[in-house]
């Protein structure tokens, strides 16, 4: 099975690849004329997708590597091996991008790298996170995949998705129910669970759908925005 160190492991590897995507954005961005706000806008439209696309073609081939040991661990069948996906789109980039630069006109222009630097997180680890997503989707053994929490704390809407356990077979059932959506800094691991193998040990979506339950009694709601705010104010989270 895939072992809680098994996800820490891709999560380490994750982290140290966002450090590095960080390390030269701010880099980069002590280069910029902040008093020309309309170049610097320009030349982070041109950086933001290059470097998202340097970092996340390798977080699509660590993801790739992660996701062949463990199905090889588990002797899986026929020679599938996992491919490496596509990542964020350069419109998203930018788009984010251009949302952040309207700082860069205010008298707070600095506060832009805040944006960013949340954003980077996201967009370089999709290629790897897609990368999981896609392979479970297309694997002949077919594995189905479940969203596990990592790190210290889990917020309220990866509570919301890791408490469905591993139902999903399709990237497109997956995507329909935003379980391939992701916020800045998370941390949790898209993983499949292939048919020999039991949950990561400390994942426990029983006990995660239970919290989601008496969020869903407290705000007295079927409604997703509701109970996301009820789980928020019952376990303290954001």
């Amino acid at each position: 099975m895939p072992s809680r160190a098994d996800v820490e492991t891709l999560q380490a590897a994750n982290r140290g690849l966002v450090t590095l995507a960080r390390r030269d954005l701010q880099a980069f961005w002590s280069t910029l004329d902040l008093t020309r706000p309309e170049r610097a806008r320009d030349l982070l439209l041109e950086f933001m997708p290059a470097l998202v696309e340097q970092y996340g073609e390798v977080a699509a081939s660590v993801a790739a590597d992660w996701y062949d040991d463990l199905r090889a661990a588990q002797r899986g069948p026929g020679g599938y091996r996992a491919q490496m996906a596509s990542g964020a789109e350069v419109a998203a980039v930018q788009g984010s991008t251009r949302y952040g630069a309207g700082h860069l006109f205010t008298e707070a222009p600095s506060s832009m790298l805040p944006h960013l630097t949340l954003e980077v997180s996201r967009f370089v680890l999709q290629a790897g996170r897609n990368t999981l997503v896609q392979s479970a989707s297309r694997d002949p053994w077919k594995p189905r995949w479940a969203r596990v929490p990592s790190g210290a704390e889990t917020c309220a809407f990866c509570l919301m998705l890791a408490s469905r356990g591993p139902v999903y077979l399709s990237e497109a059932a997956a995507g329909k129910q935003g379980m391939n959506a992701y916020h800045g800094d998370c941390d949790c691991v898209p993983t499949p669970i292939f048919p020999t193998d039991d949950l990561p040990e400390g994942y426990d979506p029983d006990a995660l759908y239970a919290q989601y339950e008496e969020a869903r009694a407290v705000a007295g709601s079927h409604r997703t925005k509701d109970i996301l705010s009820a789980l928020r104010q019952e376990q303290g989270i954001h």
